[in-house]
Formats: structure tokens, C-alpha cells, sequence
């Protein structure tokens, strides 16, 4: 079985390899020449993925083109931001193929979830599904036991995508709530920072769980308005993927917030990163989608507030705690 793979990121290439194991033929789009050319060398992702020898069954190109002509089942993984422009590339090639997204994000500007970007640039002709869920792409790579929810309103595709991907290390579940699915896959990345930041001000155990909590009711609300499903938030995508982001220690978003509350400023920081910190981007987005749609969302207010307003990180926690007193549920 042969399957495209557009984008060489970490989480890109730890699909690529997981499939591979799997007996699959991969052939991965590359965007950055100088990666290209070490990946054509030595098989190794020495930018995103190092330690991981890729094998045989693994090859390159730096033609996207390449891509939809190799196979009928495509896996797109560029970040958030080059979503639309990348597939915009081969927009005519993508339409009629099986597509399953592995990129978590809100598009700034049109506040769409990503399946609805590769709806537009394939004027709805491509069958589209996304997988999302707590799953560190160094663990994949190494082979250790992930679980994760492919989600399409296309019921087929989904088991599909299940089948194809699913292996005895990579368990896959099926979801009916893209909307659902992919918003707690976009929002776990924002409230990872201010995980980040709870942890690196160290303020306990207390708070951090007190965080977790309120970002998770955060989510929901934000959910019930585009219309997800209440249930598909405690699941994988969601609480699964909540917990794993905050907590872990290969979380690139909370190492982000981590180093905010060192008093880096945030422009500093990304532009000394090699990996994309998606919750940046994702936290300007979802933050202008909450005023268009009217609803409370202060800890997404707040990150977006100290990211890029560069509020002061104290006075952020003190707005937060002097709130005026609510039911929980609000």
C-alpha cells in the first residue's frame, strides 16, 4: 500500500516512520531543501526528528506535485499557518483522494478548523478526515503505545483511515465530531502555554490542576457555539490530549509558556525556534473567534493578552482571579 505524506516536521515524520513499520511505502514531501538533501543522504530527520534512521521504505521528494500523483491516500502535516498555501499548490491533485489531517490549528484571518481549509482549497471534491490525540511524535518514533481518534463527517472514510493506520503500538478510535475533534486538538496547544507558564512560576500542584479544569469548561463553551459534541471533549482529542500537552515534557507549547514566565518576551522566543510552537499562532485566532462570537473565554483572552500585547504575566493572573464569582458551570 502506498500513501503520500506532505510535510517533514517531527510529528510528519514520526507518522511516516510509524506507517512504514506497518509495511507501507511512504513518499514524504520535503519543503526545506537543506532538510531534503540530509534526508536523501542519510535518512535521518537531523531538524525535527533526530535519533530516528528511516528506512527503505521511506523516500523524499521536494515536488509536492509528486505527492497526489504516488497515491490516492494523502497525509497532510504542514503547520497551522502553511495549511492553505500548501495544498493550494496541488489543489486540483488533492481533489478525489482520501485525506487525513494531522495538523492542529485555527486559520487566523477566517477562523476555520483545518478540514475546512482542505475543503475550500478542494472546493469540497476531496473525502477529508483528521486524527488527533495525546501522542508526542519522539514517542511514536520510538514505538511506544499511542492512541488517537480519526474524525470525519464521512463515516467510511473514518473507519478507513482506522484500518490503514492502526497498528499493535497505535490504536485508533473513529469519531463523527470533526468539530470536535479538531477544536480540542487546536485548544489543548493554547492552554499548554499557560501550563507552561502555572508550572515555570511554580505555583503548584493546586493551580495547575485548578487551570487544567477551567481550560477544559473553556473548551467546551467554545465547542457548544460551533457545535461540537460535550462528550467528544472528554475523550482523546480533548482531555486526553489536554493532559499530555500541559504535563508533558515534550510539549513544545508548554516549554514556550515555561519560558514566558522566565520573562522572555514571546517574539524572542519563537523566532529562536526551529520547531513550530502552534499554540502562538492558534491563541491569536481563537481569541478573535471567541469576541466574534461573544463568548467568555479569559484564559484564552489572557495568554492572548500576554503573547501579544506583552501584558504583564502577574497582573494576567490576578484579572483572572478577581473574576466576578460564578457558578461552575459558567
Amino acid at each position: 500500500m502506498k500513501i503520500g505524506l506532505i510535510g517533514a516536521g517531527a510529528w510528519g515524520t514520526a507518522f511516516a516512520l510509524h506507517l512504514a513499520r506497518t509495511g507501507k511505502e511512504i513518499l514524504v514531501w520535503v519543503f526545506e531543501k537543506d532538510l531534503f538533501d540530509i534526508l536523501k543522504k542519510t535518512g535521518e530527520n537531523s531538524y525535527y526528528l533526530p535519533g530516528f534512521i528511516l528506512p527503505g521504505n521511506i523516500t523524499f521528494t521536494d515536488n509536492i506535485k509528486d505527492v497526489p500523483e504516488f497515491s490516492g491516500d494523502i497525509i497532510i502535516a504542514p503547520p497551522s499557518f502553511a495549511l492553505r498555501n500548501t495544498a493550494g499548490v496541488i489543489s486540483e491533485g488533492l481533489e478525489d483522494k482520501n485525506i487525513l489531517i494531522l495538523t492542529k490549528g485555527i486559520e487566523n484571518g477566517t477562523h476555520l478548523l483545518m478540514s475546512d481549509v482542505i475543503g475550500e482549497v478542494t472546493h469540497g471534491k476531496a473525502r477529508v478526515a483528521s486524527l488527533s490525540g495525546p501522542s508526542f511524535a519522539k514517542e511514536v518514533a520510538e514505538g511506544l503505545f499511542t492512541s488517537a481518534v480519526v474524525a470525519s463527517k464521512d463515516k467510511e472514510l473514518a473507519l478507513y483511515f482506522q484500518k490503514t493506520i492502526h497498528s499493535n503500538t497505535f490504536r485508533v478510535y473513529t469519531s463523527d465530531d470533526p468539530v470536535g475533534v479538531e477544536l480540542g486538538g487546536a485548544m489543548k496547544n493554547i492552554m499548554a502555554i499557560g501550563a507552561g507558564i502555572i508550572q515555570g512560576l511554580d505555583l503548584g500542584t493546586n493551580t495547575l490542576a485548578a487551570y487544567i479544569t477551567r481550560s477544559l469548561a473553556e473548551l467546551k463553551r467554545l465547542g457548544k457555539a460551533l457545535g461540537a459534541k460535550e462528550t467528544t471533549f472528554m475523550g482523546l482529542s480533548g482531555m486526553g490530549d489536554l493532559i499530555l500537552t500541559s504535563y508533558g515534557k515534550l510539549s513544545r507549547n508548554r516549554l514556550f509558556g515555561i519560558e514566558l514566565a522566565q520573562g522572555k518576551g514571546a517574539s524572542d522566543i519563537i523566532g529562536h525556534q526551529k520547531s513550530v510552537v502552534e499554540g502562538y499562532y492558534t491563541v491569536n485566532a481563537a481569541y478573535s473567534l471567541s469576541k466574534r462570537l461573544g463568548i467568555d473565554m479569559p484564559i484564552t483572552e489572557e495568554l492572548y493578552r500576554i503573547i501579544y500585547e506583552g501584558k504583564d504575566i502577574q497582573a494576567s493572573l490576578q484579572d483572572i482571579i478577581s473574576r466576578d464569582y460564578k457558578e461552575e458551570d459558567q
